[in-house]
């Protein structure tokens, strides 16, 4: 395959932190496209994977919102790319530029991406990750839904808190994908395009944890634009449910009725539509998570961030470090140990700080310190839910962890280690946990759980003769 442009060479759209895109032109057919390179080579179960989610999604190639991947290649350097249909923009572009769609616009955007949902699904593919980013649009104005397929989410894993504000609690809680997160996902964009903010804004000061604990938690804010329709006001905050069982099952059904409510007598009123570049207009294109990630400034005193997700069934996982931006990921050696719900690793839930008392390492004094937030406001007490963590179990290489409660609890572990950034592990509502620690290094560990109105905290508990301050 070559790229002709006419400069000469390859024209890039976008660079992520996982892939560059690039814009070409065939030289045969004079068609344009663009060319996703990652940053490796699809391993063989990458490919046989992949290749089997194209084939599935090429048997529904009549659905025209469903994006196709036209060829997959490798290249010299050893790395691998996809190519596909070049489209002038995304949605999150047009949200991003401050357009706002109508009513008519967003059921057509509903009407687009559930049907490219129900054709996958039906198709046995997930897509995994719908955001704003691969939601796209033709040049005639029609939404189309890109990067279906898991094979290359599971080998090229993203920074989690990247989308959270689309990503459905269970996926959060221990990274199940299914059509219901998809449907999520889906309810997620609606209500972003429909309102101009998505359902769990990030605001100033606020840490990660404290927005995964939103979207684990806390209601979504009701939709009060003037014009919405009853119908897709709660059809889209019922896609927004906590528990999968509670969002509706039938995507295809999803996508009649958006088609259904722009029909004349369909009770909906009709906003400005959204102008879509001309082709001689400079446009820019976003792909799902290998677009540019534009994030606030971190506080000058937020330390970088270590994730740990669960051990995929190869025995290995996957450790990344960031800051913002993605910045670094490297595969580590996993000993086969179990993690109960270790969905999400996130450090600094807000500012009461907890200090692993110094230390006396090579004469010197090395004081740890952990983010814990405050306890929300609430009218009434908080009831007594017994929360208890049992002293830990030190097996050299990882620590188990377990406690008790009463009630429906969800449970986050703060571990503040010795010379090492704290950490704060998603834990579901798990009773239990192994913790991969460090043989030559003292920690403290600390238990938290919310009930969704009050957030209930353990003294700090230590190992291997650490020095634990509240």
């Amino acid at each position: 395959m070559s790229i002709e442009t006419p400069v000469g060479g390859p024209r890039l759209l976008a660079q992520g932190p996982i892939a560059t895109v690039y814009a070409g032109r065939d030289p045969v057919t004079g068609n344009d496209f663009v060319v996703k390179m990652f940053p490796g080579s699809f391993d063989r179960e990458t490919s046989a994977w992949l290749e089997r989610e194209r084939k599935a999604l090429a048997s529904v190639r009549s659905t025209r919102s469903v994006l196709q991947i036209d060829d997959v290649t490798a290249y010299p350097d050893g790395r691998s790319g996809l190519r596909r249909e070049l489209c002038p923009g995304s949605l999150a572009g047009l949200l991003d530029s401050g357009t706002r769609l109508g009513v008519s616009d967003v059921l057509a955007l509903g009407a687009a991406v559930a049907s490219a949902l129900a054709a996958a699904h039906g198709a046995d593919v997930l897509h995994g990750g719908v955001s704003p980013h691969n939601v796209l649009y033709r040049a005639s104005g029609e939404f189309v839904l890109a990067d279906f397929g898991v094979a290359l989410r599971r080998r090229f894993p993203r920074d989690p808190m990247y989308a959270v504000e689309y990503t459905a609690p269970e996926t959060l809680r221990d990274d199940t994908l299914s059509p219901s997160s998809d449907l999520y996902g889906l309810g997620a964009v609606l209500y972003t395009a429909l309102t101009g903010a998505p359902p769990f804004p990030r605001h100033t000061g606020q840490q990660p944890g404290e927005r995964i604990l939103q979207v684990l938690r806390e209601p979504v804010a009701p939709i009060q634009e003037a014009g919405v329709p009853r119908e897709l006001s709660g059809t889209i905050l019922r896609l927004l449910a906590k528990e999968p069982a509670d969002r509706p099952q039938d995507v295809a059904s999803l996508a009649r009725l958006f088609t259904k409510l722009r029909l004349p007598g369909g009770e909906v009123v009709t906003g400005e539509s959204f102008d879509v570049p001309g082709e001689e207009e400079a446009v820019d294109v976003e792909f799902d998570d290998f677009a540019e990630v534009h994030r606030p400034a971190a506080p000058a005193l937020l330390a970088p961030v270590q994730v740990v997700q669960a051990p995929p069934a190869s025995g290995r996982t996957l450790i990344r470090e960031f800051s913002g931006p993605l910045k670094a990921e490297r595969m580590v050696p996993w000993r086969p140990i179990a993690v109960a719900g270790a969905g999400v690793l996130v450090a600094g839930l807000a500012v009461v700080p907890l200090f692993l008392g110094p230390a006396q390492i090579g004469g010197q004094a090395v004081p740890v310190a952990a983010a814990i937030p405050p306890p929300s406001p609430a009218s009434a007490p908080a009831p007594d839910v017994k929360l208890a963590l049992a002293p830990p179990r030190d097996q050299s290489d990882h620590v188990q962890l377990t406690w008790t409660a009463e009630g429906e609890l969800d449970f986050v572990v703060v571990m503040a280690g010795e010379r090492l950034e704290t950490k704060q592990l998603v834990a579901h509502r798990q009773r239990g946990l192994d913790v991969p620690v460090d043989p030559a290094r003292r920690y403290c560990f600390q238990l938290r759980a919310t009930d969704g109105r009050h957030v209930y905290t353990t003294d700090p508990v230590p190992i291997r003769g650490a020095r634990c301050n509240p």
